[in-house]
């Protein structure tokens, strides 16, 4: 792992967001429109119902924005390399593709960083909402909702090598099937039992739980916190596996140079 060669992959990316509006817009615009949107919805819900709900909606959507923000920026930026008919030159270059995904993986959490940082300003100034009451919790709660999606990411990224770019848009739309079954907004024992077993072997619900719990009761689930872990473990080595094996799949093919 040659890290002057991650740092010129994160390079790259932060130049061309500096001048690419919709790159800048993925980063800093729509997060803070997302933070309107709900934080509106939940300064109506907290008049007709409790404080704790509005914190509830406004705490899931900030942590949901962590997942699904990294989560499709990895699939996307692998998408730009192969629109802007730029990954050739770079596997062509010494840069392997585990430098190449810890590049994508690098930005990934510079842009999140920048995210959350203006989404706890704006929850702060306009809604009154500390995310960081959550404590040194929210640290725990954050790094296993990153390593979910980082999982997710490279998911996406072997399907995109595997079908080709045709598939590209899927980067930016699985992240949304999850969602229902993420008890995102709500906790998981209000849906059907069939769901409910779906959600239970889904990481980031046992940290949406955690939340939840945290806000209520004041006091870490730490329960919730090493399933959400442990499920992580398991999900993350069934994606590298998988990246590993179509990779060489399609080196084997040449398929890869169908990409572009």
């Amino acid at each position: 792992m040659n890290f002057n060669r991650v740092f010129a992959i994160v390079l790259r990316h932060i130049f061309t967001t500096m001048h690419q509006l919709e790159r800048f817009f993925d980063v800093i615009i729509s997060p803070v429109l997302v933070l309107i949107l709900w934080g509106f919805l939940s300064k109506y819900v907290q008049n007709i119902q409790s404080q704790q709900l509005a914190a509830f909606l406004l705490g899931g959507m900030i942590l949901w924005v962590v997942f699904e923000k990294v989560s499709t920026d990895i699939g996307v930026n692998f998408m730009f390399e192969i629109w802007d008919r730029n990954i050739i030159n770079l596997l062509a270059s010494p840069i392997t593709f585990w430098e190449f995904l810890t590049g994508l993986l690098t930005i990934s959490f510079i842009k999140i960083i920048i995210a959350l940082i203006s989404m706890w300003l704006m929850a702060g100034i306009f809604y009154n909402f500390q995310i960081t009451s959550l404590g040194f919790g929210l640290a725990l709660l954050w790094i296993n909702l990153f390593i979910f999606a980082v999982s997710f990411g490279i998911f996406n990224v072997s399907l995109v090598l595997r079908y080709g770019h045709s598939i590209g848009p899927l980067t930016w739309i699985l992240p949304f099937f999850v969602q229902p079954f993420a008890a995102v907004f709500y906790p998981v024992n209000i849906l059907p039992p069939f769901f409910q077993k779906i959600a239970w072997v889904i990481p980031i619900s046992h940290v949406f739980e955690g939340m939840r719990y945290t806000l209520k009761f004041g006091q870490f689930d730490f329960n919730s916190f090493w399933l959400a872990t442990l499920l992580n473990m398991a999900y993350m080595a069934g994606s590298v596996a998988f990246f590993t094996f179509i990779f060489k799949k399609v080196l084997k093919s040449g398929r890869l140079v169908k990409l572009i």
